[in-house]
C-alpha cells in the first residue's frame, strides 16, 4: 500500500449521497465536502436542491440531482449519468430511508412492501448499480445506513418492517464486503443512535415520554449529533479506513452495548 500523507482526506474523489435533503443525509454531505470530495446530493425530494445550494453557498462542491430507489432504472440511469459526467464514482452512501410506527399484529403488508422498497432494496439497487462501477474502475467504497434497529430491539417504538430492513442492510454489507475484497471496492455500514434530527425534535414535542425513554436508556445520556454519525461514515468512506469492509460501525453512544 502506498504512503498517503492524509488518509482522510477526500480531495479530488466523487462522492453520491442518496437521501441527502436533510438529516443525517445532508450531514454526510457536508462532511465529505469539507474533506474535499465533490457532492452529488440525491434525493426524490425537491429540498435537495435548496440543501446543495448551501453547501456551495459555503464553499464547497456539490451538486443536486433526483433519484428514486425504488426505481432500478433511476437508480441505475443517475449512476451512470455521474459516473460519465466526472469519469469515476469514488465514493457512494446509501442513506435513503423512510419509518413509521404500527403494532405488528395491525401491520398491512403495503406498509412492509412500502418501507421494504426504500430501506432495503433501495440500499441494494445503490450497492448494485454503483458497485458495478466501481468494480469496473478498480477500486471505491460504498457505506450504507444501517440503525440500532437492526441490531437490537428498540423501544417503545413499534415498526418491525423498518427493523428488518435495517439488519438486512447490516448483512448485506458483511456479504458484499467479503464478496468484493480481493478486488478493492470495500463495502461497510454505520448503525445510528437516536439522532437530533427534525423527525425526533418532532417526537420530543409531540411525545415526550418517549423521548425521556430514549434519553434514559442511551449510556451517554443524549441524542447524538448528526455531524457525529456524519464523521463516522467519512472515516469509512475514506482511505483511513482501507484495511476495512464487511463491517458494521455502530455510532449510538453506546446503546447497542449496554
Amino acid at each position: 500500500m502506498q504512503h498517503i500523507d492524509n488518509p482522510f482526506s477526500l480531495a479530488g474523489k466523487v462522492a453520491i449521497v442518496t437521501g441527502a435533503s436533510r438529516g443525517i443525509g445532508a450531514a454526510i454531505s457536508r462532511q465529505l465536502g469539507e474533506l474535499g470530495a465533490h457532492v452529488v446530493m440525491a434525493d426524490l425530494l425537491d429540498e435537495v436542491e435548496a440543501t446543495a445550494k448551501r453547501l456551495s453557498s459555503d464553499g464547497l462542491s456539490a451538486e443536486a440531482q433526483r433519484i428514486d430507489v425504488t426505481s432500478t432504472a433511476s437508480v441505475n440511469d443517475l449512476a451512470q449519468r455521474i459516473s460519465q459526467k466526472h469519469g469515476r464514482v469514488d465514493i457512494a452512501i446509501a442513506n435513503a430511508g423512510i419509518s413509521y410506527e404500527a403494532e405488528t399484529a395491525m401491520h398491512s403488508d403495503e406498509e412492509w412492501s412500502r418501507v421494504m422498497a426504500v430501506n432495503l432494496d433501495g440500499v441494494f439497487r445503490t450497492v448494485r448499480a454503483i458497485g458495478n462501477i466501481m468494480l469496473e474502475q478498480g477500486g471505491g467504497s460504498i457505506v450504507a445506513i444501517s440503525s440500532i434497529a437492526g441490531v437490537k430491539a428498540v423501544r417503545p417504538e413499534l415498526h418491525a418492517g423498518y427493523d428488518v430492513a435495517k439488519a438486512g442492510v447490516a448483512h448485506l454489507c458483511r456479504v458484499v464486503g467479503v464478496e468484493w475484497a480481493k478486488r478493492n471496492v470495500r463495502v461497510n455500514a454505520v448503525g445510528p443512535g437516536y439522532t437530533n434530527t427534525p423527525m425526533l425534535q418532532q417526537v420530543g414535542i409531540e411525545r415526550p415520554e418517549v423521548m425521556a425513554r430514549w434519553i434514559d436508556d442511551i449510556p451517554m445520556g443524549r441524542l447524538l449529533e448528526p455531524a457525529e454519525v456524519a464523521a463516522a461514515v467519512a472515516f469509512l468512506a475514506s482511505d483511513a479506513a482501507s484495511g476495512i469492509t464487511g463491517h458494521v460501525l455502530m455510532a449510538d453512544a453506546g446503546y447497542s452495548a449496554a
